[in-house]
């Protein structure tokens, strides 16, 4: 019992005498901090970020192109687009309306939504994107039919 009481009074000193870890500098002198800042990025140069624009709007252009040699002009598209019938047109640009509503869903989610907000319209908008698109395509065979056999017109 005496060797107990003697080693739990040495442990008891031991234990007085030891500080825990970072007290004793708590509020002492601090070492000066020095920041040092990233060095700035380096940008390409000018004739890079141009090339590289001019590759991204090549497909647009090449779009443009294709669509002038094939004699699409705004005026023809227009034109086309009042022969046809109300239904007709309005079948066509609510398929339209609803890829431009995805892709201002994709901005968001860009922006400022997250990935299941996104899932969630986006579930909703590919079915009215699915049917509007299948009218649409309709409309547009009933066409082509009509132009190329006048005999099967409906």
């Amino acid at each position: 019992m005496a060797n107990l009481r003697r080693a739990l009074l040495v442990l008891s000193f031991t234990l007085a005498s030891v500080l825990a870890a970072g007290v004793e500098d708590e509020f002492g002198v601090q070492p000066e901090i020095v920041h040092q800042f990233r060095a700035q990025e380096k940008m390409p140069p000018k004739i890079v970020s141009q090339l590289a624009s001019l590759l991204v709007l090549a497909p647009w252009i090449a779009l443009l192109a294709g669509w002038a040699q094939l004699g699409y002009t705004p005026a023809k598209v227009i034109n086309s687009i009042q022969n046809e019938s109300m239904t007709s047109t309005v079948s066509i640009f609510s398929f339209l309306g609803t890829l431009a509503a995805i892709e201002f869903l994709f901005f968001n989610y860009w922006t400022h939504l997250n990935l299941f907000q996104t899932l969630g319209y986006l579930s909703v908008l590919s079915v009215v994107a699915f049917i509007t698109g299948q009218r649409a395509l309709t409309v547009v065979q009933q066409k082509r039919i009509r132009h190329t056999d006048p005999k099967k017109t409906q």
